[in-house]
């Protein structure tokens, strides 16, 4: 049987994921595409459709070859080539090839070597694929998304932004707008979906080849217009260094346990040819916090593969067996090893299929229906049973083909909470395949439809119970059926989470009290996010959920998942107006940082950033225990970063070169002992390591020029020329003090530009100057001339704050000279 029962409280308390139960990024999938000469080409922009429990993948096609590839799944980690779904000649460099399933028919949208786009469409997701229209025109990577009203939207790229299209068929396009944000330059890849009555969207922006490419994601209130990116958090997937680069044109798609999100994109597949590199599929998690979304990545290190359901069914054998039980009769069987049946109309009984296994209270489940014949009465339903204890407590969603309509109800204590409909779109094909899709979280239920939202009720005094399938007076046919025990975003509290990366404080672990945590007092004194004793409320200034009221002895435990063996530097996210609190983090039984003293923030709103540095961690999966020592405090978040205090290091260039550093952009010349940096555009240069904490930066530089700045980088990460197939002076993220004629600058850069601090002084141009920065924990001060007394102090409490990270020079708009360049710890 392919049936898993619930796993028991005594199974439920191993900790560890198996080793064999691992993956790691980025990708190596079966068949890939190849150029005619044998270079790899590989799997850019992938698309996952998730179908009846199995995933399949679609690729772009390589310029030179015709055809679209696609490979199936049922986990997201082991994929089986399945060969070209689709062999049209207008498929000759398919582009980012996506397909939407509707109503019995799979349609694909691509874009062949980027010239417009064609709609193909098949009867199953493996092919064939039949072009189904001429070329349509429209800007590269199409993406299609249904609203919960069964309205079609289609988005590509514009002119530097990213257009919108309402479709009043899989086929038929309207007038673009604007979605109403660009990324300063080329913007394309998007993908929509919606959560909780926001609208999302994820999009790449740079060019595909430049290392800089990237995914940042923007929120609105409609499909169409008015996406505002995600202040503070965007770039949301970036590495520019290492062995993984290039990371762009994602899609979205649920795990196998039905709650969890991933996000799927490519990155380079090698360095070496800036040209061409090939591309490979990646896969990491998000994590959700209120309406935050977090990328768990981008890793490489070997992450647990996602979660299957706590039940799941395929069918795949030749009777119904133990798993399911049989109530009010009915003729039941599977065929083909595929599918289970019911095929006793006639009659004005229910008859129902229940599974042994049983969800706990709060659930996701899916379902898959399809009718085969209908009898002769008033309402023939067909659909599924959930929270099933006995024909006097269960909920039910059921489709009505005669009325074309939803139908739910819930039996509580053997009375009916009275029957609810809503309205299935017009045409709709009930002998094709349709999902049935419900959360149950307290005691709402919300019911979906082929992935559109279309009741929820509040249904008092039912809880979990086990699923299945029910027929009146139909003949139907059952596909893949699942559910599992966490619904909207929960699966995230017992994830192990990637480090280096940032854990929520809401994520903590499943396990109640003297497990996941010690809390007390009585209850969630702030009534958010999650129902047990701990105490959450939102926090408006960090936009999400926070931990509030943490008293002394009371503690959290989080999972992680340690990427390698090393020093790790810890920054904990706290409000307070204690004038003093304490907190210490455990390792099991092991003080990793012992107690660590933070001043007070002086309000609840106001948020501070409170570092400890040198923790030792070993490779593999650990949880970890906060623990509030002394005073109160509200807590968002810990961010585990590699850290390592900086070695002196000096520079002259009185050897004639610049060895050690790395040129990202801008015309540089080493030339009587100092280093020069044209007059035109805008140049980089860094030098260290990205694992740097605290340290100071001083430099020689001189102005030679008037019509620019320039000055030194702090904390650089993720550096990129932006210059490569792009014309972006801010591709890094760091800080920068500056200076210019008319005095002294710090900005923040993070693939954007934010002034923090300026003081007003005379800088003459031809003079040398003596420039320091010195970063410890969020304070940044920035010294001209007096090295004892700071031009500039700034505090960095920001969630977006930088703490480690290299040291470099920088020259915009203006012919600069450097020298005696200086990083100390």
């Amino acid at each position: 049987m392919k049936w898993k029962p619930l796993l028991l409280a005594a199974a439920a308390l191993a900790l560890l994921p198996s080793a064999a139960g691992a993956y790691s990024n980025p990708s190596s999938l079966p068949s890939s595409w190849h150029w005619a000469n044998g270079d790899f080409y590989g799997e850019g922009d992938p698309y996952i459709l998730k179908f009846n429990g199995v995933y399949y993948l679609y690729v772009s096609t390589v310029d030179d070859q015709t055809g679209v590839k696609v490979w199936s799944s049922t986990n997201l980690v082991d994929w089986t080539y399945r060969g070209l779904c689709a062999t049209d000649p207008v498929t000759k460099g398919a582009y980012a090839p996506e397909v939407v399933y509707w109503n019995g028919q799979f349609y694909m949208y691509t874009s062949p070597a980027g010239n417009g786009h064609y709609v193909l469409s098949s009867p199953s997701p493996l092919g064939p694929f039949t072009v189904q229209t001429g070329n349509l025109g429209m800007g590269i990577d199409g993406h299609v998304f249904i609203d919960d009203d069964a309205r079609w939207y289609f988005y590509s790229t514009g002119a530097e932004r990213i257009d919108v299209r309402p479709m009043s068929s899989p086929v038929s396009f309207g007038a673009p707008v604007s979605a109403g944000f660009s990324m300063a330059g080329w913007t394309e890849g998007p993908t929509t979906f919606k959560r909780n009555g926001t609208y999302y969207m994820t999009y790449t922006g740079n060019h595909v080849w430049s290392t800089a490419y990237r995914v940042d994601y923007a929120t609105g209130s409609s499909p169409t217009t008015g996406f505002v990116p995600a202040a503070g958090q965007n770039p949301v997937l970036i590495r520019t260094e290492g062995s993984n680069v290039g990371l762009g044109h994602n899609s979205m798609v649920k795990g196998p346990d039905l709650d969890s999100d991933y996000m799927v994109y490519h990155s380079h597949a090698s360095q070496g040819n800036v040209t061409y590199p090939g591309r490979k599929m990646n896969l990491d998690r998000i994590a959700w916090n209120g309406g935050r979304m977090t990328v768990l990545g981008p890793t490489t290190a070997a992450q647990p593969n996602p979660a299957a359901p706590a039940f799941e069914d395929r069918f795949a054998r030749t009777a119904i067996g133990s798993g399911w039980s049989n109530v009010g009769g009915g003729t039941w069987g599977i065929y083909n090893q595929e599918l289970m049946w019911q095929d006793t109309i006639g009659t004005s009984v229910w008859h129902r299929q229940v599974t042994a296994a049983s969800t706990e209270a709060d659930y996701t489940a899916e379902f898959h229906a399809k009718q085969i014949k209908m009898g002769t009465s008033a309402n023939p339903l067909y659909g599924s049973v959930f929270s099933y204890t006995d024909e006097n407590n269960y909920g039910t969603a059921v489709l009505n083909r005669k009325l074309n309509r939803l139908e739910t109800n819930f039996v509580v204590g053997g009375v009916s909470q009275g029957w609810q409909y809503s309205a299935l779109p017009a045409g709709y094909d009930y002998t094709k395949w349709h999902q049935i899709r419900v959360e149950k979280r307290g005691a709402a239920f919300s019911i979906y439809v082929d992935g559109m939202k279309k009741q929820t009720r509040s249904v008092a005094g039912l809880g979990g119970g086990r699923i299945g399938y029910s027929t009146l007076d139909a003949h139907a046919d059952f596909g893949y059926a699942a559910f599992s025990n966490d619904v909207q975003g929960s699966s995230v509290w017992n994830a192990y989470k990637p480090l280096p990366g940032t854990i929520e404080a809401v994520h903590y672990r499943k396990g109640g009290e003297g497990a996941g945590y010690h809390d007390l007092t009585a209850g969630n004194t702030g009534g958010a996010y999650r129902s047990d004793g701990v105490d959450i409320r939102s926090s408006a200034a960090e936009g999400k959920e926070v931990v509030g009221w943490n008293q002394p002895g009371e503690w959290l435990t989080y999972r992680v998942n340690v990427a390698e063996t090393g020093l790790y530097d810890v920054t904990a996210r706290l409000a307070t107006t204690f004038p003093s609190v304490s907190f210490r983090i455990w390792d099991g039984a092991t003080d990793l940082t012992g107690v660590v003293q933070a001043g007070g923030s002086g309000d609840w709103e106001k948020w501070i950033n409170v570092a400890k540095k040198g923790l030792y961690l070993t490779a593999g999966y650990h949880e970890l225990k906060i623990e509030t020592v002394q005073g109160e405090f509200d807590f968002s978040s810990l961010t585990f970063e590699r850290g390592q205090a900086p070695s002196a290091l000096t520079d002259d260039f009185g050897d004639g070169n610049d060895n050690g550093w790395t040129r990202f952009e801008g015309s540089w010349s080493v030339a009587g002992g100092e280093l020069a940096a044209a007059g035109s555009g805008f140049a980089k240069t860094v030098i260290g390591s990205s694992l740097w904490s605290d340290y100071s930066v001083e430099a020689d530089i001189k102005l030679v020029g008037t019509t620019g700045d320039a000055g030194i980088l702090t904390r650089v990460n993720n550096p990129s020329n932006g210059t490569v197939l792009a014309n972006n002076p801010d591709y890094v993220q760091g800080y920068y003090a500056f200076i210019k004629p008319d005095g002294v600058y710090l900005g923040k850069m993070n693939y954007g530009w934010q002034q923090l601090a300026y003081a007003p002084m005379t800088i003459a141009s031809g003079a040398w100057q003596k420039v320091k920065a010195t970063v410890s924990g969020p304070v940044i001060r920035v010294y001209v001339g007096d090295m004892n007394a700071p031009k500039l102090t700034y505090t960095d409490n920001s969630p977006s704050a930088f703490l480690h990270g290299k040291a470099g020079l920088r020259s915009m708009q203006n012919e600069t000279r450097f020298d005696n360049v200086k990083v100390s710890p």
